[in-house]
């Protein structure tokens, strides 16, 4: 298994055990953290994932954890295209991030308030709803979503926001989708995108 943003490898050592991983890799940008995570057991790339190639073989693992990181990228292409290789074909991605159309974040944007999963003066610079969200991942057929959970309904506390999450999910605070690696493709959807970003001269935001 492999987690994208791995911090001190906590989480990701309760992912292995909850499905039953041989083995547990990472990704952290970090120093302390990474290394905090390698003394855990996890093996460690440090790198930028907005502009670094993943340093294993394509098919490697499993499954692919992405736990709230592609609302912080502006370059979410090469990451998604390096996930995708990563995985074996009938490998799962699970990717969650902040939902841009929570209930919370749709009041606040009916009362001219700026919703709280993307700031000006905040960390994250790319908002999703759970409709966005699975789109891109279904982007040229690579990945089929499987399932999609809702975690957190603000302002509702933790023990009612679970059923009201699972209930109306396209409105809870965060989806958590799962995806399965359909086949491999030479060359991803995403790849094909940030190409053409590239070619046809769109503002990509980020350094190509």
């Amino acid at each position: 298994m492999l987690d994208i943003g791995c911090w001190d490898g906590s989480a990701t050592v309760r992912y292995g055990k909850s499905c039953g991983a041989a083995a547990l890799a990472g990704i952290e940008i970090f120093e302390e953290p990474a290394s905090e995570a390698e003394g855990k057991g996890l093996d460690v790339a440090r790198i930028d994932l907005e502009r670094d190639p993943f340093p294993w073989e394509n098919g490697t693992f499993d499954i692919v954890v992405c736990n709230q990181v592609f609302e912080h990228l502006k370059n979410i292409w090469l990451p998604l295209s390096e996930a995708f290789h990563m995985l074996k074909p009938g490998g799962h991605l699970v990717i969650s991030v902040p939902n841009l159309a929570s209930l919370h974040n749709r009041v606040l944007l009916a009362l001219g308030r700026q919703p709280t999963s993307i700031r000006t003066m905040g960390p994250h610079v790319r908002g999703y709803t759970l409709s966005e969200l699975t789109d891109l991942l279904k982007l040229g057929g690579g990945f089929a979503v499987r399932r999609v959970l809702g975690v957190g309904f603000y302002p509702l506390p933790a023990k009612y926001a679970g059923p009201v999450a699972r209930l109306f999910t396209g409105a809870s605070h965060t989806p958590v989708v799962v995806a399965r690696k359909e086949r491999d493709l030479d060359v991803s959807p995403w790849e094909e995108y940030r190409k053409a970003e590239i070619t046809d001269g769109v503002q990509t935001f980020y350094s190509v």
